[in-house]
């Protein structure tokens, strides 16, 4: 499920990105003709200073409207690009937005799947306790603390054990084994 969010978000990153290259595209075609606008009206303003003909006045205006016009052109198309842009902007967010709950039921589920591996891990160290001391009343086996022998009293929660308890399980499960603790060494 998670692998299936993170394509989905790779899919609409990369619509977004063949979006936003047409649109950065369409913005340095207007800054260009923009700038090219204001060096041929420049250019032109000094050539009047200088000489005037009718002939180059009427090419020089009807370029400069031809390029006022295109910039117009890519400014109105840049205009028109933004509810697509805005959409697959959305688009992205929303992937991102089911990965991220995906991550974190995920992360949910671990938790909860770690806790319930504890709580199973401790119920059996308790069984296997009861075991042996049920074991060393049948074979009768002396000067053993009759309070060692007692499995520790379970908690009123199911699903949570004190911590002191789950040690007292392990090392009463070594001790009963004839073997030394292997955490006590450290």
């Amino acid at each position: 499920m998670l692998k299936k969010r993170q394509i989905e978000q790779d899919l609409a990153l990369k619509k977004l990105s063949v979006v936003l290259a047409r649109y950065n595209k369409q913005e340095a075609a207007r800054r260009e003709a923009f700038e090219l606008l204001k060096e041929e009206t420049n250019l032109f303003e000094k050539k009047y200073r200088e000489e005037f003909e009718l002939d180059l006045f009427q090419t020089y205006d009807r370029y400069l409207e031809r390029l006022e016009a295109n910039a117009a052109d890519a400014a109105r198309k840049m205009e028109e690009m933004q509810p697509e842009l805005a959409a697959e902007r959305e688009l992205v967010m929303i992937a991102r937005r089911n990965t991220r709950i995906i991550e974190k039921l995920k992360e949910h589920y671990k938790k909860d799947y770690e806790k319930e591996n504890q709580l199973l891990e401790k119920e059996e160290l308790f069984e296997l306790n009861s075991r042996i001391a049920g074991m060393e009343e049948q074979h009768g086996e002396s000067g053993i603390i009759e309070e060692r022998r007692k499995p520790p009293e379970e908690p009123d929660s199911e699903d949570e054990f004190p911590e002191d308890t789950a040690a007292d399980l392990v090392s009463e499960y070594f001790r009963r084994l004839g073997l030394q603790d292997p955490r006590k060494k450290r």
